[in-house]
């Protein structure tokens, strides 16, 4: 005879989900709720997940580039020294650049981290890019 046990976890970030399953291994009770996270908790806690997410060089890079000019009040352009910079042939490698952390904050914040305003450039919020410049060497 065989016997079927399936037990779910949920939290809202992996890191609560490894906590529960660790506590169930020990046989330790949940603990009480965990007062919420303000929106600056939150924020942070998105941004590191994304940061951790990140793959690519380029994209690490770029997300850093972005954030530096944020903090300037600036936007990084599409241009022939920003090609040169990265080694980019065509507007697609920025593409792909920026796709690889806005799928990820979009999953795990449902935002885009990294947008392009009206000029062309590309921006992030002041914010982000505040948590960014202090998560990132």
């Amino acid at each position: 005879m065989a016997v079927r046990v399936q037990v779910t976890f949920e939290g809202d970030s992996m890191d609560e989900v490894i906590a529960e399953v660790g506590r169930w291994l020990n046989g330790q009770s949940p603990e009480a709720p965990a007062t919420p996270e303000s929106e600056t908790e939150r924020r942070q806690r998105e941004i590191r997940e994304v940061l951790a997410g990140i793959r690519g060089e380029a994209s690490r890079r770029f997300v850093r580039d972005v954030a530096e000019a944020t903090a300037r009040g600036q936007t990084v352009s599409l241009d022939d020294l920003l090609m040169a910079r990265y080694g980019w042939r065509t507007g697609t490698a920025l593409a792909g650049t920026v796709s690889g952390p806005n799928k990820l904050m979009r999953r795990i914040g449902h935002r885009d981290l990294i947008v392009r305003d009206a000029a062309g450039g590309y921006r992030m919020d002041p914010a982000d890019a505040e948590i960014v410049l202090a998560t990132t060497t």
